[in-house]
């Protein structure tokens, strides 16, 4: 990614270093209005993207104008093809519910696990459909038989369905929760490691830890620390809600054990599914949790293993294949750098604009993510969360802060008219 954007830079000068080395000047069909953004074809991004091309993304949302979307760490609005795709299948089904109709979604489904495999870097076989990255996780959580004596290590960062899922099992089964804490403004990646290391004992048997913080927007090293975890022979699971549909991943070369996901945030697909992925070498550790129909003594892949959930709304997971492709067109790397640079440009003009502001994220590098998480001194982040979206139409988070989680349905544009707003409510 080109080098971000210094604080007195504005948005015409980043324009021009975004633009800095370009292999290839997009020549764009005219944008439909957004209500029929759906006519125009995305196409395959090859080379690097200016503000045309990224209008054009924004053109595939069916947000309105008076409104903004900047929180995709919770909720992410999903392309017309998406929804469009979820409600052609839905209505079919509506009219035929036969077993012999209803075939079809089981391949659909295979569709599904390979593409998402791909995506990932694994096979399908360690690949499996949950409804979210809570119930991925507590797959895990639940399936294996720690006892007394043994540890699981957890980032106190985690989100509920990573922490408190594994301290109610710990009651239950005896074993012992350590938890962890890393610096609010780490240097490096060995800062955000070392506590990890420090923690480890003999008898720890897990490290369970969000791939990035919803609450700071911290990026953990989860290569590294997976790495050398799995030196120790210690399993790890990553928690990848807010990387999964974000950063160019590849779990064979991340060496994690588990990693969970769910596809309504970054990856801008269907609601009410989710992606588990068990390391093959782990499936005899691992128990299931949930038996239904279908189910299979011996079963070989995580899918068949892990996710026979009974009677399921098989509309959404059929939507899954046009989300991992619409995320291809663009490219990976350029989801990832595309919103990092969001980030930076936001970040930049606050510092610029607001010299108070407080950053709880890091600033733009490898320890933070697609979130930038800031404080107005005087200023009560809860409230400054609920005016941004009652006067202004910008719907974002408050956690250790205001959290804002820009993606590619917004604009450079966009994010100077909520530099803007910060401005207006820090000053009233």
């Amino acid at each position: 990614m080109k080098e971000l954007l210094k604080p007195a830079t504005g948005r015409r000068n980043f324009l021009r270093k975004l633009a800095a080395g370009t292999a290839m000047t997009m020549t764009l069909p005219s944008l439909a209005i957004a209500g029929e953004a759906m006519m125009v074809p995305l196409p395959v991004l090859d080379g690097e993207a200016d503000e045309r091309y990224w209008s054009m993304v924004k053109n595939q949302f069916a947000v309105p104008d008076q409104l903004m979307m900047l929180n995709a760490a919770n909720l992410c609005p999903a392309p017309y093809a998406i929804t469009q795709a979820v409600q052609t299948t839905l209505g079919e089904l509506g009219r035929d519910v036969s077993f012999q109709s209803r075939d079809r979604f089981d391949l659909i489904r295979q569709t599904a696990l390979e593409k998402l495999a791909a995506y990932l870097g694994v096979s399908k076989d360690e690949v499996g459909i949950t409804r979210n990255t809570s119930e991925s996780n507590n797959i895990i959580v639940n399936g294996f038989d720690f006892k007394a004596g043994d540890e699981v290590i957890l980032w106190d960062q985690n989100h509920p369905s990573n922490m408190v899922a594994w301290e109610q099992r710990a009651r239950r089964l005896g074993f012992t929760i350590r938890k962890v804490s890393v610096p609010a403004a780490p240097l490096s990646p060995d800062d955000l490691m070392a506590p990890f290391v420090k923690a480890v004992t003999p008898k720890t048997r897990l490290i369970a830890f969000s791939h990035i913080s919803n609450l700071s927007g911290i990026a953990m090293p989860a290569k590294a620390l997976c790495n050398w975890a799995r030196e120790k022979k210690i399993l790890t699971l990553v928690d990848g809600a807010q990387s999964f549909g974000l950063v160019d991943l590849d779990l064979k070369d991340m060496s994690c054990d588990f990693y969970s996901g769910s596809t309504h945030k970054w990856l801008l697909g269907p609601l009410e599914n989710g992606v588990l992925y068990v390391r093959k070498e782990n499936m005899e550790r691992l128990w299931p949790t949930m038996i239904s129909a279908g189910w299979k003594d011996g079963s070989a892949t995580a899918d068949e293993k892990y996710c026979i959930a009974g009677q399921r709304n098989e509309t959404t997971p059929a939507a899954i294949p046009e989300t991992i492709d619409f995320h291809l067109r663009i490219g990976k790397r350029n989801v990832e750098e595309r919103v990092r640079a969001l980030n930076g440009y936001l970040r930049a003009q606050l510092a610029l604009k607001l010299p108070r502001t407080v950053f709880v994220s890091p600033p733009p590098g490898s320890q933070s993510g697609g979130i930038t998480v800031f404080n107005i001194p005087g200023k009560a982040s809860a409230e400054m969360f609920q005016k941004l979206y009652d006067t202004y139409g910008m719907a974002c988070a408050s956690t250790m802060g205001v959290r804002i989680s820009p993606h590619i349905y917004n604009t450079l544009e966009d994010i100077d008219k909520v530099v803007d707003a910060v401005l207006n409510l820090a000053d009233h």
